[in-house]
């Protein structure tokens, strides 16, 4: 409503009573504490007596963070103190998640005492020319005017605009009754007394921006017409600097068609408590508009003809109220009068909006964290169908094993290799055997892993291992290893000690590469061990052989001719048994060295096989993605739980 309108026998009474000085700021809860121990403690002697000891002894021991409880004289924490304290956790923690200029604001409110907290309204501008500043400006005007006052100088600066549209900051009824113009190079400070606006301790901050359109987002546009930014300048070559100044509660302000149309692109709730817009507009027709319509003419019109004449009261309150001025001056009184140890509305709203706010972050950065991890997983799809890759490969790797060296062994080459063959075939022994090795020896295999590697890398399999060896699947022995000592811990498992693999890697001479690499290492290992191994075996059977059938001769024709009764019969008998005996032992050794050397060559795939098997088994195993809990998450969130916890107790 307007201003009561009195009588004018009262107006000069009226005048003088509002140049009362208002009610001044008060002290933090801390130092208010403070001071109530000091006239505590000078109270007479004898007042003092009638205490109880204890309660005396808590009283001059009690720290700022408590208050004493009357009623049971036990020491309570305050919930505003603990809220302060939940606060400064949060900045702390969580300062990339909290706007630390609102929070700082919050921080403020607390500070001051309950239900007296200074309320920070912005009035902006949308940026057009300056044309919606100057409405916005008179619309400051208008709410703070005193009709029963004529024009102040105040009133002239905005109207007049002479600072070319500088930021201004109202302070209404704080200091002074007395208005008083502070004005520097950077935000014009006004200080104002104003009688509707009493008792309310309004700060009102008056400037131009441009803030984001429903497209960036609702929090976006919130964050900036809640935090708007002022260009200060900073040095006369025209360099400006942004400073950030938060506000409870925001109104924008717009002029004509063209702004209405403007608001209407911002997200912002028509009956909002904290965020509003206002359009001057002269039309009689707002029912279906979704902004608040004001006629800032014609509030200017009634407020002007009141000062003219008090005889026009009837006609100030008809167009005053025909301007919808007093709407907007409603919803800036709204929660803003001072009570009575309760905290104010919009100061519970900044808080409540801060804590949802951190919280939602908070959720989000958690989210980002686990979608991060998920990212770097395989999905189950995947690793099922590369695991019956996998199994599919070891099927047909022994079958190929089998398959091949049955084929291998059974053939004409191998067959050349005969005992009564190793006479003018001994040299040929290591090259049939390397033939074998290099054709026979699960070389499709061999390739098909290649293969399966490659889908393992493309399926992304590998990304999340802590290290990535250029051989992932297979690794040389380390010969330098640290020596245990008594009451050492234990060396941490490697790959290399859980599969059965060669372990001359090194000697084999195969670099590292990104599949397994224990085929060709197996291979490698039959021809440096076995084949060099058969190939003496060979030569020395020929050597022991001939040797023993030349001396089975000779001593034959020695019996001979050394002897009369000696027929050749009978020392060619000695020279055959020689032969016999030593072609027998020949066959004997050199079938079961075959024998023996086919079996391991079958067994040592068998093996390589089931390694190759093992060690893509294990990086298919699908892994649960590991979230590193962060402590300062953590942390920040303990402290929302306190401050919403102290939020609920405080009034």
């Amino acid at each position: 409503m307007p201003p009561r309108i009195p009588r004018v026998a009262i107006v000069q009474s009226r005048s003088i009573r509002l140049s009362i000085p208002p009610k001044t700021q008060q002290s933090c809860p801390i130092c208010s504490s403070i001071k109530t121990l000091r006239t505590t403690s000078r109270r007479p002697f004898s007042t003092q007596l009638r205490q109880p000891r204890i309660q005396r002894r808590l009283q001059s021991n009690l720290p700022s963070a408590t208050a004493l409880d009357p009623g049971s004289g036990t020491l309570t924490k305050r919930p505003r103190i603990d809220l302060r304290d939940a606060l400064l956790d949060i900045q702390k923690h969580a300062a990339s998640y909290v706007n630390i200029s609102r929070l700082q604001l919050a921080l403020r409110g607390l500070e001051q005492e309950a239900g007296d907290e200074t309320i920070r309204i912005a009035i902006l501008g949308i940026a057009d020319g300056g044309a919606s500043l100057k409405k916005a400006k008179e619309l400051l005007r208008l709410l703070v005017a005193d009709p029963l006052k004529a024009e102040e100088e105040w009133e002239r600066i905005l109207v007049g605009d002479q600072q070319g549209g500088r930021p201004i900051f109202m302070k209404i009824g704080q200091n002074s009754a007395e208005d008083t113009l502070q004005g520097n190079r950077l935000v014009q400070e006004i200080h104002v007394s104003s009688p509707t606006l009493k008792g309310h301790k309004l700060e009102i901050l008056v400037l131009e921006m441009d803030p984001p359109t429903s497209s960036s987002g609702e929090g976006d546009f919130a964050e900036a017409v809640l935090v708007p930014t002022m260009e200060i300048p900073t040095s006369n070559t025209g360099r400006y600097t942004p400073v950030t100044t938060p506000v409870h509660k925001s109104l924008v302000v717009s002029q004509g068609i063209i702004g209405a149309a403007s608001l209407m692109n911002y997200p912002i709730n028509p009956d909002g408590d904290v965020i509003r817009t206002a359009v001057d507009l002269h039309t009689d027709v707002t029912a279906n508009l979704p902004l608040q319509v004001v006629d800032t003419s014609l509030a200017a019109e009634a407020i002007q003809s009141f000062r003219d004449s008090v005889d026009n009261a009837l006609v100030y309150e008809k167009q005053w109220f025909q301007s919808a001025v007093p709407d907007i001056l409603e919803w800036i009184k709204s929660g803003t009068a001072s009570t009575d140890g309760e905290m104010k509305a919009p100061v519970r709203m900044l808080v409540e909006s801060l804590l949802n706010n951190a919280s939602v972050a908070l959720e989000s950065e958690q989210r980002r964290q686990l979608g991060l991890a998920l990212s770097k997983s395989v999905p189950s799809s995947d690793l099922l169908a590369l695991r019956k890759g996998l199994s599919a490969w070891a099927e047909n790797a022994h079958s190929e094993l089998r398959d091949e060296l049955d084929i291998a062994f059974s053939g004409q080459r191998w067959r050349k290799l005969g005992w009564w063959k190793l006479f003018w075939r001994v040299d040929d022994v290591s090259i049939i055997a390397y033939d074998i090795l290099n054709q026979r020896f699960l070389t499709s295999a061999e390739k098909e892993v290649i293969y399966l590697a490659g889908c393992i890398a493309q399926a992304g399999v590998l990304k999340d291992m802590e290290v990535a060896p250029k051989n992932w699947a297979y690794k040389p022995v380390e010969h330098t290893t640290a020596a245990a000592t008594i009451g050492s811990e234990p060396q941490p498992p490697k790959m290399q000690d859980l599969v059965e693999t060669p372990k001359d890697l090194i000697h084999a001479g195969i670099k590292p590469r990104p599949w397994p690499l224990h085929i060709p290492v197996t291979r490698a290992f039959l021809s440096q061990e076995t084949i060099p191994a058969l190939q003496a075996l060979a030569q020395k059977l020929v050597f022991q052989t001939l040797s023993t059938s030349s001396l089975a001769s000779a001593f034959a024709g020695l019996m001979y001719f050394s002897s009369i009764t000696t027929t050749l019969y009978e020392a060619g008998g000695v020279a055959a048994l020689g032969i016999v005996w030593s072609l027998r032992r020949m066959q004997g050794k050199w079938e079961t060295a075959r024998k023996f050397w086919e079996g391991e060559v079958r067994e040592e795939g068998r093996k390589c096989v089931r390694a190759v098997e093992g060690v893509v088994g294990d990086v298919l195993k699908e892994k649960k993605p590991a979230v590193v809990q962060d402590a300062a998450i953590e942390k920040a969130r303990d402290a929302i739980a306190r401050a919403e916890s102290a939020l609920k107790q405080i009034r």
